[in-house]
């Protein structure tokens, strides 16, 4: 005959439930990695040491690799500064007075061979009247006598600056003349002529020749013994 087990009550089940000891809980242990503990830490730590020393050489190389790249780049720039206004200074006060001289003696060089063209071109007798503080030019109308060319214009008269003067006018033909007056033919000839400009020690001298030719160019002046 087939016996059956009798059911347990609620209290006899927590009863013999308690016999038991509980189970500890179970905790998730971190798995070891590979090598000891101590020596990974120990390594680590060695490696965190060398960082700084290992990045501090490159960055101080590279700072004063630049720095001193720059420094010669400002050197340069002020040299450049420096010649750039040595050059306008000496712009300014070494030729200007040469300069003003040179640039009248050319104007008048320019101007005399322009209306020696002109007198070519028109057929007429041009004249040029030459004092110490200007110059105008004339020309020869139907009457026979001599007019100014005109009040503007290239022809028209012109003054000297306050500074500069003519010094010295010499026409052949028209020595000790107060007022010398240089003729310009239709054919383009004129008299051997000279004609001086001075500012102080500098000359420039305008000169003619009977075979049409004028130029201007500087005149030394002798040394004093």
């Amino acid at each position: 005959m087939r016996a059956f087990a009798r059911p347990c009550s609620l209290g006899e089940r927590a009863k013999g439930e308690g016999d038991h000891p509980s189970s500890p809980p179970l905790t998730p242990t971190p798995l070891p990695l590979a090598g000891e503990g101590s020596s990974l830490r120990s390594e680590l730590s060695a490696l965190s040491r060398d960082l700084p020393s290992l990045g501090d050489e490159p960055l101080r190389a590279t700072r004063a690799l630049f720095h001193s790249g720059f420094t010669l780049i400002e050197v340069a720039v002020v040299m450049l500064v420096i010649v750039i206004i040595l050059g306008l200074v000496t712009v300014n006060l070494g030729p200007d007075r040469d300069t003003a001289v040179r640039d009248e003696a050319h104007r008048l060089a320019l101007l005399l061979k322009t209306v020696q063209q002109e007198a070519i071109l028109q057929g007429k007798i041009y004249a040029v009247t030459v004092e110490r503080e200007g110059y105008h030019f004339l020309t020869l109308d139907e009457n026979r006598k001599f007019r100014p060319v005109g009040q503007d214009g290239m022809f028209r008269a012109r003054s000297l600056p306050p500074d500069i003067i003519v010094s010295s006018v010499f026409i052949e033909g028209q020595e000790g003349i107060d007022k010398p007056r240089l003729l310009i033919l239709p054919t383009g000839e004129l008299p051997p002529f000279t004609i001086t400009f001075k500012r102080g020690d500098s000359r420039w001298q305008v000169e003619g020749k009977s075979t049409g030719k004028i130029t201007a160019q500087s005149l030394l002046i002798p040394e004093k013994a």
